[in-house]
Order: C-alpha cells, then structure tokens, then sequence
C-alpha cells in the first residue's frame, strides 16, 4: 500500500464546499447523523443529487473522514455543481446487518421527503433534481449503494458507481479462515473481536469511527472468516445473490486496483458477470487499474484512466 497525500488525508478537501450537519434518525436515543456538501460555486435552480456511502468493512469509518473519500469525487462533483449527501451508518459487530439495511431505507426516506425541507431553511434558491441521482460508494460504501439500488423503487437511481466494491460478502474470501493479509497486515488473532464484543454495553449503537480505530477488529473479522457471523446470513444481506432476481437495475460503473490486498479484484468482476447475464441491455462499465484498494487516491478528473470513466457516468447520470 502507498502512502496517501496530504491531499488526500487533508480535510482541507472539503473546503470548497458549504457542509450541513443534521440527523435523519435516532436509535436508542444515538443521532444517526448525515452530512450535506453543497459546491461554494454551485448554480441555483435545480440541482442534480450525489448520495455516497463510506467505507470501512461496515465496521469503521465515517462521512467526511477525508482519506475514505476520494478527492476525484469531489472535485467531480463541484464541476457538476451537484449536492451530496453522505452518511454514516450504524457499524457492526454492535448493530447487525439487518440493522445497517434499516438505515439505508431511512436515510433513502429522509432524503425524499425531508432532504428538500432542509434546504429550503438553510440554502434558499437550491432544489433537488431527484430525477438525477447518482449513487455512490467506496469499498464496503458500495455494498450499501448497491444495496440502496436493490431496495429503492426501480429507476429512481440513475447511475451507480462501486469503487473498490466489497459486495460478495458471503464468499470464501470473508467465511473462511486462511492467510491473508490486507495492506500487508499479519494474521491477527479471534480474540481481537471477542474482546471487542465482550466490552461492547448491551443496546449500544455506534456509528461512527476514525480510522485506524476498529479496524483491527474488522481485519480479524476478515482473516478468521467470521464475517457474515456478525453481517448476518439472510439472503437479503448478500447483493450479488439478490441481482440475480431483480428485473432491473440501473447502469453502473465498476472500478478496482489489480492488486488490491483488501478486496479481491475477483469480487469485481464476479459483479459484473453477474449483473451483464441477469441485465444484458443496461449498460455496465468495469475498469481495472493497478494498484492496491483505494487506488485511485491521487486521481482526479483530468486523470487519463479516469475519463472515460466520468464520461459513462455523466451520460447515464445527467442525460
């Protein structure tokens, strides 16, 4: 794994955008919180809509930690003058798979009934396009955008982006234990999570978390096979088993490091072969690269190997 920039660890990324705080849930009297960016330069009217999911293994992370949120989006998104919402998520092993989903559909409710609401109190002149939503996640975000296309009504999300997507969560590669070692990590003991569990206060609901907190435990989650042990194993839970049984879906970009150590880049192109045999006619983009997860840190939109990419989802996004 390269070491990433000061630009892409920076929160001074987010300084070219106004950023709204709010909750769109409680659960055991914890906020559930999500964040609004809107561009400083964005135009009035109405506004095409970016909802994005962070990563993590569904164990860590949060909205706005900088290095989990790759600065081509951002600066994707201002050129498109879009508004953002990203938001956090309660994390597993506290809360269960099922209670994750839940907080998607809330969030997903949130963002159609109250979302406008909220901007007509704070940002007066902007509108929601919901016409045009692109949907899109880092890592294990893009279990939950792929899981928010799979559970929302059928073509109201337009485009879907998976970076680096962790969505075949019921396979080997997170059920079994053998070596292995993401971003170079030794095998580390069961007992990292048994002690994690065994501390945690019964109802207790987290939802946030800072890298590198917790990710200890979700990397012994990973090498000890234990994951869907915490996850769940309800057919509900697994996106790549639910493709195949929906009649539609929107068209998606896919990208992935070749030698990623985190998640395999076999993960991605199982998706894609998935989603093309059930999905013929919607349109589906994978684009490899070398690298590690979270390959595409220092890229932007003028990056070469990212062109075409921006380019399939402008036209499926915004047409």
């Amino acid at each position: 794994m390269s070491i990433p920039s000061i630009k892409a660890t920076s929160p001074a990324k987010f300084d070219p955008f106004i950023i709204r705080k709010t909750n769109y849930k409680i659960v055991n009297d914890h906020p559930i919180g999500v964040d609004i960016l809107i561009p400083k330069s964005i135009k009035t009217g109405k506004r095409p809509l970016v909802v994005r999911f962070h990563g993590g293994f569904l164990v860590s992370g949060a909205s706005l930690f900088p290095w989990f949120f790759p600065n081509w989006v951002l600066e994707f998104v201002t050129i498109q003058s879009a508004i953002v919402v990203s938001a956090d998520y309660r994390l597993l092993p506290e809360s269960s798979g099922k209670n994750i989903l839940e907080d998607i559909v809330d969030l997903w409710n949130w963002v159609y009934n109250d979302l406008q609401t909220y901007l007509d109190i704070h940002e007066s002149g902007l509108k929601v396009d919901f016409e045009h939503i692109l949907v899109i996640g880092d890592s294990s975000g893009s279990y939950l955008a792929l899981q928010s296309a799979l559970t929302q009504p059928a073509d109201s999300i337009k485009m879907l982006a998976c970076l680096y997507p962790h969505v075949d969560v019921g396979s080997k590669q997170y059920n079994t234990k053998f070596e292995k070692n993401p971003f170079g990590t030794p095998m580390l003991p069961p007992e990292i999570v048994d002690a994690h569990v065994k501390a945690t206060a019964p109802g207790a609901v987290v939802t946030s978390a800072i890298p590198p907190a917790r990710i200890d435990v979700a990397i012994s989650m990973v090498q000890n096979g234990r994951y869907l042990d915490f996850l769940g194993h309800d057919e509900s839970l697994l996106p790549i088993e639910v493709i195949a049984n929906v009649d539609r879906m929107p068209p998606m970009l896919v990208t992935h490091g070749r030698d990623d150590s985190v998640v395999p880049v076999g993960e991605s192109e199982r998706l894609v072969e998935v989603f093309r045999k059930k999905h013929p006619n919607t349109p589906v983009r994978l684009n490899i690269q070398p690298g590690d997860h979270g390959f595409d840190g220092e890229a932007t939109p003028e990056t070469e190997w990212l062109k075409e990419d921006i380019s399939f989802i402008v036209e499926h996004w915004l047409a």
